[in-house]
């Protein structure tokens, strides 16, 4: 049975009425993100993970309640905190070497010798007694889904984007975010409290003015 009228726009009076203006966003919330639909979509992420904070705050969560609001607000933040940085190393800085070096890893090639070659070069093939095989090296492309986070977050740092401390803040938070599987978290032993959920929200507000301000020194 739902909530009364009256109370569902008590509670949505007071989840909503602690969000930010329609100008903050506009000036404030990764402004230098040309794609209108991804930039649309990370403020909708936040709103909706601000506004489910407000109403577990509102609750007075405890407990098991305060551990769905903590593992909400870890999901919800790292995932912007993520697109983010997506969108900032493979849109907007691709060609630099930092990033290049995350898109093409030199990988070793097996050259394969035709039998009555290698016979020729047996001797030549053998090292204390061990058959050496012949290989050349290569660049090839990686599958960017395939990159850790902390690699390109550690790209972000190199290319002094961001600073020491939320370089390692996001890596931490990722983490944390990575623990969400009931198996993950209770191996870890990881005791979630309210200042995971605190670091998440903060460090979205973080990295937007970081790279807000090295971009424009790049630009």
């Amino acid at each position: 049975m739902p909530f009364s009228e009256e109370l569902q726009n008590e509670i949505m009076d007071y989840a909503y009425g602690h969000l930010p203006s329609t100008k903050w966003y506009d000036e404030n919330f990764y402004t230098f993100i040309n794609d209108s639909n991804l930039r649309n979509r990370l403020i909708i992420e936040y709103k909706n993970c601000r506004v489910i904070y407000k109403i577990f705050e509102g609750l007075q969560a405890k407990e098991e309640l305060l551990l769905a609001q903590i593992k909400t607000q870890v999901i919800m933040y790292v995932s912007i905190q993520e697109a983010v940085v997506n969108y900032v190393l493979f849109n907007l800085l691709e060609d630099k070497d930092h990033v290049q070096d995350l898109l093409f890893q030199e990988r070793s090639t097996q050259i394969m010798i035709p039998k009555h070659k290698k016979e020729k070069l047996k001797k030549e093939l053998i090292h204390d007694g061990k058959e050496i095989y012949t290989y050349y090296k290569e660049k090839k492309t990686v599958d960017r889904t395939k990159i850790r986070y902390d690699q390109k977050v550690n790209a972000c740092y190199n290319l002094n984007l961001i600073d020491s401390r939320l370089k390692e803040d996001l890596i931490k938070l990722y983490e944390y975010r990575n623990t969400v599987h009931l198996e993950a978290e209770l191996k870890k032993n990881l005791d979630y409290n309210l200042s995971m959920g605190l670091l998440a929200y903060r460090r979205v507000e973080g990295l937007s003015i970081q790279l807000t301000e090295s971009l424009k020194k790049l630009s």
